[in-house]
């Protein structure tokens, strides 16, 4: 806090960009990935004042192209106070949720995002912040499109039992978004049907014993440290996935748990579709 101060009081002393978006609309950042999905997705171009850096990595990020048309930021109080924002999207938890009555007294309110558990939570956070943003008429038209998209993913897909793993280990069992998009497209969520719920590592005794139909792997296509990675490369997991089809999800689309979650889903079905003919991955 005491190391924060000296710098808070040099970026309140500088002069407020003259620069103005839309005179109707607020001027809007957003301070990491899911917020700055979120904000690209709803919002008219010319109200976004910053992005977080995340979103221009292309490794962590689909909308990195367009993200490197704004600022970038780290997501801090300082960065917000530089930007001078009317509103800024924040994820419940941010650290820097303390100074909110020093961001409130320079004029730029907060909004907090809440991590989806499901599906229907990023359909409603959308038509929320689509409100809060004077963005209410787009962000009914984005949720609904997206909730129809999702609607139609089912058809002719056939009810396999579904594995979702990361490199590490980690699943999602009941009570996520992972298990109401699985749920949603036909397929049986083998760690929920086995008694998981939330995020967490899964068993692979698990995996030799109780086997799914496919798994669906996220964030195998990218580097890991080996320490992060030991699971995926266990002798018995590698076996398995030679011999059991595999899905691989849009890491980049499923990571947050908004609207792009059904990008990801069509991505699945799509295989899972292919899965089903016969024809390889």
């Amino acid at each position: 806090m005491a190391r924060l101060l000296p710098v808070l009081l040099v970026i309140w002393l500088l002069p407020a960009s003259a620069d103005a978006a839309d005179a109707g609309l607020p001027r809007v950042m957003s301070t990491n990935l899911c917020a700055d999905l979120l904000l690209v997705a709803l919002a008219a171009p010319e109200q976004i004042v910053s992005l977080s850096r995340q979103s221009q990595d292309p490794t962590l990020s689909a909308i990195a192209e367009r993200a490197a048309a704004y600022p970038g930021n780290a997501g801090g109080v300082e960065d917000l106070l530089y930007h001078r924002p009317d509103k800024a999207l924040v994820y419940r938890g941010w650290t820097g949720g303390r100074f909110a009555a020093l961001l409130a007294g320079r004029g730029i309110e907060l909004i907090e995002v809440p991590y989806p558990s499901d599906w229907d939570d990023a359909l409603a956070t959308a038509r929320s912040v689509g409100k809060q943003i004077g963005r209410a008429e787009a962000g009914a038209a984005l949720a609904a499109g997206a909730e129809q998209r999702m609607r139609e993913l089912a058809d002719g897909l056939p009810g396999l039992r579904a594995l979702y793993l990361r490199p590490g280990g980690g699943s999602a069992g009941g009570d996520t978004y992972v298990d109401d998009a699985i749920t949603r497209l036909g397929l049986e969520n083998l760690a929920a049907a086995q008694g998981h719920v939330g995020w967490g590592a899964y068993p692979l005794e698990l995996i030799v014993t109780h086997p799914p139909d496919v798994f669906l792997l996220g964030y195998f296509e990218q580097r890991q440290a080996l320490t992060a990675s030991a699971y995926a490369r266990h002798p018995l997991l590698r076996r398995l996935l030679a011999r059991i089809p595999t899905v691989q999800v849009p890491s980049r689309l499923f990571g947050c748990g908004g609207l792009e979650l059904v990008g990801a889903a069509e991505a699945i079905a799509e295989q899972v579709r292919s899965l089903d003919t016969g024809d390889e991955p």
